[in-house]
């Protein structure tokens, strides 16, 4: 197996992530749970606040073990979550990962298909599997036309030192304020010295990010009718990043035409409060894993069975609510 990967170095930057019992059980299954869990900090609380009257909405109480004893909820930066699955691939001998590696085109010939890179080169395999980040190899493909998204998201990240913030946020639970078409999360990060801030506008209109710098000037500028305690932690934020996603279908998208596939954000976008797509990342992960066991030397079949096999993705009223 061939990764190919459009940065130039295989890592992850700090932004946070919440972790959810489905994400638990998900990294369990490919072996990395436990790593995750060493370097995460368990969660017991969740705050849902009203963005625009600045009303408390209501509060959940998480369960912080599972029956086991291990962790339920919690919250990481990405990088705690990506080395762990990175050193497995790392001792895989099929696997071979490929940065620097941009995919921007492909085209099918017979058994195979040929993925064309940024620079240049082209790589040809039996299938060809598009992550979220990869989303816009697709985007206007008229053979996928009928799959394309109604709206976008526009997702704004970053990360404050925790000395920054007001007291009363220093040790707070994990908290999303929302309103009218979008919604701000924040929540402290392992060893408490940062907390991950996030703010995401629905039905975004403007151009395509794609983890683009962007000031606090054009932050606030998105979210003109946001209440005054909500702008207060906005404006704490300084080194922003921006995204845009795929906003939700109304009904099951498609998920592999031919000798390609999509997963993650690229296959069935995130729910509105739950930005960061990545129980959908290791559920397709996992599902198109096991429809590659089920159909022996056949990648076609291997395919069509991915697509017609829905994710197990349970659901978790505290992370429908809390967000990523």
């Amino acid at each position: 197996m061939l990764v190919l990967e459009q940065r130039p170095v295989l890592t992850e930057g700090g932004a946070g992530i919440r972790l959810a019992p489905e994400d638990f059980r998900l990294l369990d299954r490919l072996g990395v749970g436990d790593a995750v869990r060493e370097r995460s900090l368990t969660i017991d609380e969740f705050r849902t606040m009203d963005g625009t009257t600045e009303e408390p909405v209501g509060t959940v109480a998480l369960p912080v073990r599972h029956g086991d004893g291990r962790a339920a909820h919690a919250t990481a930066h990405r990088l705690d979550v990506h080395e762990p699955l990175l050193e497995a691939c790392w001792e895989l001998d099929a696997v071979r990962l490929c940065p620097d590696s941009r995919v921007v085109g492909y085209a099918e010939h017979g058994e195979s298909v040929v993925a064309a890179l940024a620079d240049g080169r082209s790589v040809t395999g039996d299938a060809l599997v598009l992550t979220g980040a990869a989303r816009s190899v697709v985007r206007g493909d008229a053979r996928w036309a009928d799959d394309a998204p109604p709206e976008l998201l526009a997702v704004y990240h970053t990360v404050i030192p925790m000395e920054l913030m007001a007291d009363h946020w220093q040790d707070g639970p994990a908290t999303s304020w929302v309103g009218p078409g979008w919604h701000l999360s924040h929540y402290p990060l392992p060893d408490s010295r940062y907390l991950s801030l996030s703010v995401t506008r629905r039905r975004h209109t403007g151009a395509e990010l794609d983890g683009a710098r962007v000031d606090l000037e054009n932050v606030l500028a998105a979210f003109p009718e946001i209440g005054y305690a909500a702008r207060n932690v906005l404006t704490t934020g300084s080194h922003w990043r921006a995204w845009t996603l795929p906003g939700r279908t109304a009904g099951a998208r498609r998920r592999a035409r031919g000798r390609v596939a999509l997963v993650a954000e690229g296959a069935e976008p995130p729910r509105p409060l739950e930005a960061s797509g990545l129980q959908h990342a290791l559920a397709d992960a996992l599902g198109l894993a096991t429809s590659w066991d089920a159909s022996e030397d056949d990648t076609l079949r291997r395919l069509a069975d991915y697509d017609t096999r829905r994710p197990d993705r349970a659901p978790d009223a505290a992370r429908a609510s809390c967000g990523a």
